[in-house]
């Protein structure tokens, strides 16, 4: 345990502007998202939050199909990740890699936004049941993904145009490596969306109108 904490300090060191600027990216993400509720049009956002209460209610009355959701969840996840690594070894990955890590933490912060929209106070609670602790998970599983992407993506920008001696070989190891850790927790992510994240749901199923 100990050295797996020396090796996570060596990398953030060693990472620690891009570990910074991804963690800038994913809040503004959040931010923008949560907010983004608040200027759709009526139709849209009536949608929307049709959409969350169909998903609690399904929750709430056990109607859930849980295998679909398992197969969806981990297809989904899966994509996500592969696209992100694939497009880690290409020049032109850099901007799709930071969009995509954008994106994500977009796509969570306007979930736990159109959540608190439609049940007001009680949906933080509810917000809290739905993102612990899956979506944590994801978050940090793009994050660490999307880093290695990027360095990977500017070694290769450095290897082409900057002439600088890289032992590439070395890296591509290491970020295959990554792609398989990733891989576990995301299988893990979805079968807590899937088994365990509708439990906590249900605790403040009380709070579902």
């Amino acid at each position: 345990m100990r050295k797996l904490f020396k090796i996570i300090n060596v990398e953030f060191k060693k990472h620690k502007k891009l570990l910074i600027f991804v963690t800038i990216l994913l809040t503004i993400g959040l931010i923008t998202g949560s907010l983004f509720i608040t200027i759709l049009n009526d139709s849209d956002k009536k949608l929307v939050l049709e959409t969350i209460t169909n998903y609690f209610n399904q929750i709430k009355l056990n109607k859930v199909d849980f295998l679909y959701c398992l197969r969806t969840s981990l297809i989904s996840n899966l994509i996500y990740i592969l696209f992100i690594w694939l497009l880690g070894i290409s020049i032109i990955g850099i901007p799709l890699i930071l969009f995509l890590i954008f994106i994500k933490s977009f796509i969570l912060g306007f979930s736990i936004g159109s959540i608190i929209c439609k049940y007001g106070f009680s949906g933080i609670l509810l917000s809290l049941s739905y993102t612990f602790p899956h979506h944590i998970i994801n978050i940090i599983i793009v994050s660490f993904i999307g880093l290695y992407a990027l360095k990977v993506s500017l070694s290769l920008f450095q290897l082409i145009f900057s002439k600088k001696q890289i032992n590439f070989k070395i890296i591509i190891r290491k970020y295959f490596g990554v792609l398989i850790i990733t891989i576990i927790l995301a299988i893990m992510s979805s079968l807590i969306e899937t088994f365990i994240t509708p439990y906590f749901i249900n605790l403040f199923s009380f709070l579902i109108k």
